[in-house]
């Protein structure tokens, strides 16, 4: 299946899973793709070389939408959206995390390892996923998968930053994200692959460039990270 094939399903099966949600940011490669991530090193890795900035996100009517074969999520979504000390022990791969400090410390930065972490702490299950936390230095919502929620040590890839609202109002829009904010396509029909294809075109002109930062990675730790 090609790219665009694939662009064309996708979105045809999320548009018409959830109608309501008709603007999906599609991702499709692979997370580390020019990462030095191994899975092998007992190391993290936090690689951000493929982060793409979204000018917004309009939590009422837009989706991120993932490669299932990419992601392994042929098991579907579990959405759960909660503070640390309320996220249950198993069950889910996408964490909305609404804490935003792991050591009541406002000045000790709160990035992607240290939100990592604290969703370790409560997931006992291993399996790869996603979260949304606050960036306490960059003042913005990220979005991150990581290669096993459950492990204080597995390798994240920082998938994007919503620049806009930032501080205090990007905090406030942390509990409105839910389920129908996240999507996973199945095989759609020839039909709906065709309106896909119509959509696709359009969703070119939509999908945020990625950024232009350079596609370095740095081990957890270690002066080149990307966790900021």
């Amino acid at each position: 299946m090609t790219r665009w094939t694939y662009r064309a399903w996708a979105v045809a099966a999320a548009l018409s899973a959830a109608p309501a949600f008709a603007a999906p940011v599609l991702f499709e490669d692979n997370p580390f793709t020019g990462s030095a991530a191994d899975p092998n090193d007992g190391l993290r890795t936090i690689f951000g070389g493929l982060e793409r900035r979204l000018p917004a996100f309009d939590i009422s009517a837009d989706q991120f939408v993932f490669n299932p074969q990419v992601f392994g999520l042929g098991g579907g979504l579990h959405v759960v959206n909660a503070p640390a000390a309320a996220l249950p022990d198993g069950g889910v791969n996408v964490v909305v995390l609404q804490s935003t400090d792991n050591d009541n410390n406002a000045g000790t930065p709160f990035n992607a390892g240290a939100a990592a972490a604290l969703i370790a702490e409560a997931i006992e299950e291993d399996g790869a996923g996603f979260f949304i936390y606050h960036n306490s230095v960059l003042q913005v919502n990220r979005l991150v998968y990581s290669s096993n929620l459950n492990s204080a040590t597995a390798d994240l890839s920082i998938l994007a930053r919503i620049t806009a609202p930032t501080g205090a109002q990007a905090i406030a829009e942390l509990p409105s994200f839910g389920a129908g904010n996240f999507a996973v396509p199945e095989p759609a029909s020839w039909a709906l692959s065709l309106l896909g294809l119509g959509a696709a075109a359009g969703l070119r002109r939509r999908v945020c460039a990625i950024d232009a930062a350079p596609r370095l990675s740095g081990k957890s730790g270690s002066a080149t990270s990307l966790d900021r």
